[in-house]
Order: C-alpha cells, then structure tokens, then sequence
C-alpha cells in the first residue's frame, strides 16, 4: 500500500522549482482528470496516481522545458529504489514511459499510459489552451475534451466542469 500523501510530501519538498502553472494544484488536478478517466479506460489507477505525482515534478521553469519528463521518470525511479513505493516492473515501466514522453509523444495505445497523457491534456485550460479532441490519446480523454467544446466552457472553468462532468 502506498501512502500517497506522504509521497506527495516528499515529492513537492524535493522539487527544484516552485511553479503556480506546474506544481501541486495541478499536480492534483492531474489525479482527478485520471482518475475520472480510468473509470471508461480501465487504466492502473496506482500508475495514474504516481504519474500525477512525478511528470512535472522536475520542471526547472515554467517555460519550454523538453527534458523535464525524462528527469521526472528518473526521479521517480529514485524513489522507487529508495522503497518509497513499491509497485510491479510493469507498473514502473508504464509510469516511466509516461512521464519521460507525456509532451512528446500523443499516443500509446497503452490504457495506462494513454490515461496519463490526456489526465495532463485536461488541465491545460489553466494555462488558456483550448482542449482539441484529436489531440488526446484515449476514447475517453476526446469525449471529455469534445464536451467540453460543445458546452462551450472557458479555458479558465474547464477544472470546475470537469468536478461536475460524469460519464
């Protein structure tokens, strides 16, 4: 079992820098678009969860930063060497692969991996991105972002509506 807060803690505490548009509120932002997801994907939860955690957790600004997943799938290769969270070689290789590609890569055809990508694409509204449909990875992340379009929701609220939207 893993105690995610505590995790949380030791990541946050553990970052190189203190970002408002990539730290923790989007950090959980992130879980809860994933986990909303996986309800339709059947992606690995735990992964999901993890992925939240570490695929910005490297950022060194807030701009153009092309190697920060890679940093953050080391770290969380760290951690995870360190017993901090214990989970399967094949979880480890899909949180990996996850973070080290989530801004380069658009698909997988991994569940797990998939759900991540678009769990990260669901929160770019609060940096004015309008969510594009063809651009998510799963069924699922382009039917969140197709209604989000439909009901015409403001980059700024797309968190709020998601809190509301429900397959």
């Amino acid at each position: 079992m893993i105690d995610f807060a505590a995790l949380q803690d030791f990541v946050f505490e553990d970052r190189v820098y203190d970002s408002e548009i990539h730290g923790l509120e989007h950090w959980r932002q992130v879980e809860f678009n994933g986990l909303l997801l996986a309800k339709k994907t059947g992606a690995d939860i735990t992964v999901v969860r993890l992925f939240a955690l570490f695929h910005d957790s490297k950022r060194e600004s807030d701009g153009y930063d092309q190697t920060h997943g890679g940093r953050g799938a080391e770290f969380a290769k760290k951690c995870r060497e360190e017993k901090l969270f214990e989970i399967t070689d094949e979880q480890f290789e899909k949180l990996y692969h996850a973070c080290k590609n989530h801004t380069t890569e658009r698909s997988t055809g991994d569940p797990t991996i998939d759900t991540c990508y678009d769990a990260d694409r669901l929160d770019l509204g609060r940096v004015g991105i309008r969510l594009d449909p063809q651009k998510m990875a799963s069924t699922a992340g382009g039917f969140v972002a197709a209604h989000v379009r439909k009901a015409d929701v403001p980059t700024y609220a797309v968190r709020d509506w998601l809190k509301k939207f429900d397959f």
